[in-house]
């Protein structure tokens, strides 16, 4: 065990005032966050990574829910994965798409597409009405390393984009946003496989995609992208579709 794996049993966890669920009916929900005076880099966020932590901002949490254990932190085995039919076709029908990776900062052109992806697709959710710092203080962060995926269509438009924090074994996808309006379709499937390609590519274990929920229809889309391991009662464990 290296010293940083021993500092993570000692971290602090605040919690996060209980909330509204926004994935399961008649749940609420509660996020522990790592103490947040930590001299956090991306080395003990990839620690913290491999016990179920995410980041959003400059903020780590993971959810701790006094009734429900339904959230669990989900990796695709990157080296393992195999495109299925479905997925082959929808890199063969966005084969005019290109994919350049940028250095992750707060863009105001970005925030274009990320605000009609907000306002078209989420404007039921807790993040609209967005706004520029709101986006800014979500994606990106003072000391995490990250990236962004972008993605041009051929007269070199951004018509997606995933954001991308740098572990030590892996991607971890923090969110991606895309043109709702777009002729091209499955543009959110689209970045993850440009993801997972891009793990194989930097020989990177693990693609992080965030947390899954059985049986729950917003989060479905992640059983897709196999062989995976899902995070359960302390440990990672094999992930079987269905």
């Amino acid at each position: 065990m290296t010293n940083r794996q021993k500092d993570t049993q000692h971290i602090k966890l605040y919690a996060g005032p209980e909330h509204t669920c926004g994935y399961l009916e008649e749940q609420t929900s509660i996020s522990v966050f790592a103490d947040p005076a930590l001299d956090f880099d991306n080395n003990l966020y990839a620690e913290l990574s491999r016990l179920g932590f995410r980041r959003s901002g400059n903020h780590v949490y993971r959810p701790q829910c006094p009734n429900c254990s339904a959230c669990w932190a989900y990796r695709v085995i990157a080296d393992d994965f195999r495109l299925s039919k479905t997925q082959k076709r929808i890199l063969s029908t966005n084969s005019s798409l290109s994919v350049q990776i940028h250095h992750a900062k707060a863009d105001t052109n970005d925030y274009e597409l990320y605000e009609k992806y907000i306002c078209l697709r989420h404007k039921n959710g807790d993040m609209y009405p967005p706004s520029f710092q709101q986006y800014d203080e979500f994606l990106f962060s003072d000391w995490c390393e990250s990236l962004l995926l972008k993605t041009y269509d051929p007269n070199h438009k951004i018509v997606a984009i995933m954001a991308l924090d740098i572990l030590d074994d892996g991607l971890s996808a923090v969110y991606s946003f895309f043109d709702p309006e777009s002729s091209y379709k499955s543009l959110g499937t689209f970045l993850i496989l440009k993801t997972i390609e891009l793990c194989q590519q930097q020989q990177l274990p693990f693609c992080y995609l965030g947390y899954y929920i059985q049986n729950c229809d917003k989060m479905s889309y992640k059983q897709n992208f196999q062989p995976a391991e899902v995070f359960i009662q302390n440990r990672w464990v094999p992930y079987q579709k269905n």
